[in-house]
């Protein structure tokens, strides 16, 4: 799947899908439940029920890509805050780099002055 986020197209991969013991039992059941009927009303609640699950399992996966798509914009955008916090941080750390050779540089004058020699 591609999406786009912060200008930059990016292309995901969705996990892999696992069929769960609850969903075979329900594919079981509901071939079953074909393979036995034998009227069109048994055929009707048969396909019913398959609609319905199949509505749920549409549900379910839709709101998982979401899920997925919005951790990985939060992790992106972590990753900018990261980045722009140690930009901050590297200059602060100039900062207080030239205010220390400032600091150094005014103070040695002033003890060669207090000396007598």
């Amino acid at each position: 799947m591609e999406i786009s986020y912060n200008g930059q197209k990016r292309t995901v991969i969705m996990g892999t899908f696992q069929h769960s013991m609850e969903r075979e039992f329900a594919l079981t059941a509901n071939k079953k439940a074909i393979a036995e009927c034998t009227d069109l009303e048994g055929l009707k609640k048969a396909a019913t029920n398959l609609l319905e699950g199949w509505s749920a399992m549409q549900t379910a996966s839709q709101s998982m890509m979401l899920e997925n798509i919005q951790l990985r914009q939060a992790l992106d955008q972590k990753q900018n805050d990261l980045l722009a916090a140690e930009q901050i941080l590297n200059e602060a750390a100039s900062m207080v780099d030239a205010m220390k050779k400032q600091c150094e540089r005014q103070s040695k004058p002033s003890i060669w002055r207090l000396l007598p020699w």
